[in-house]
């Protein structure tokens, strides 16, 4: 899977499994439990996720998953090699599923057949789900993946209305809804629609105001405060770099918090005030590093 949307679609995905299983797979799970996803043999892989299974009729099954937004030719080498290793170190055979979020025409081959080898590995293409199974769940992480369902029938901005609503009604805090927006917002470039989800929720008016919120205005109190007391201009420098991190932090996530090395580097505090305010208008990460790069 490529590594933009590695991170992101794990931490959504880790949430919805055991609705994958039951809703898109059809197992009649009643527990799931995660095993450990690196296998060290002669090199070390790490699959997305390992999971014992129990089935309703007190069996148990070894469920190998893997998310992968790109046509990858030698698919079903790399599966075959996982099933290898699961089956070496768990002694159980796996059931492996591999769910194609790309949005490119699904063309990756799921089996090999040569002489005395007939292998074959279960491909989903979430296209093919029909975005109800998610849409309507009470859990917004599984509202999020229908995102990277089949919602023909209900034509995009219908679709993406719905979406933001089913979020807005489940998550009232404003902290948390910002963030599971911004997921449907990266999540919505693997189907091309993240100028329509922006679009839509600017209408709707519920995007995370990060002035309104009171984490980020003790966080600027804090710094003026601070240089007020100390007053020097460090005082006030810290002051502003503690907001930064702050509203960077609740915007992006981890990903923001990788800028505060290139901020520090700032000398100017005009400039750093004019970063803090464009942290609030900025429309993508790429737009403050490139103001970063400007003024260092």
């Amino acid at each position: 899977m490529s590594k933009r949307y590695d991170k992101i679609i794990k931490e959504i995905l880790r949430d919805v499994v055991d609705t994958l299983l039951t809703n898109v797979i059809g197992l009649k799970a009643i527990k799931s439990t995660p095993l450990e996803t690196k296998l060290q043999i002669t090199n070390e892989r790490e699959a997305d996720f390992i999971l014992l299974v129990e089935l309703e009729d007190g069996t148990q099954r070894l469920i190998h998953i893997e998310f992968q937004s790109t046509n990858y030719s030698k698919m079903a080498y790399r599966e075959l090699r996982y099933w290898v290793y699961i089956a070496e170190i768990y002694g159980i055979q796996p059931l492996q599923y591999v769910f194609y979020i790309g949005n490119e025409t699904l063309n990756m081959p799921d089996n090999i057949k040569a002489e005395k080898i007939d292998y074959s590995y279960n491909l989903i293409d979430m296209r093919d789900v029909d975005c109800n199974k998610f849409l309507y769940s009470n859990k917004p992480e599984e509202v999020i993946i229908s995102i990277l369902c089949n919602y023909q029938k209900k034509g995009v901005k219908i679709f993406i209305s719905e979406i933001l609503s089913r979020l807005r009604e489940l998550v009232p805090e404003e902290t948390l809804r910002g963030k599971y927006i911004k997921q449907v917002e990266v999540l919505s470039q693997l189907r091309e629609l993240q100028n329509d989800v922006c679009k839509e929720a600017e209408a709707m008016a519920i995007m995370y105001d990060m002035e309104r919120d009171i984490r980020f205005k003790q966080g600027l109190a804090k710094g003026q405060r601070k240089g007020l007391l100390e007053g020097q201009r460090e005082g006030k420098r810290e002051g502003l770099l503690e907001g930064i991190e702050l509203g960077l932090e609740l915007k992006y996530g981890s990903s923001g918090l990788e800028l505060m090395d290139m901020a520090r580097v700032v000398d100017s505090i005009d400039k750093l005030e004019a970063f803090k305010n464009l942290i609030k208008k900025a429309g993508s990460l790429d737009e403050l590093r490139g103001f970063l790069r400007e003024n260092i």
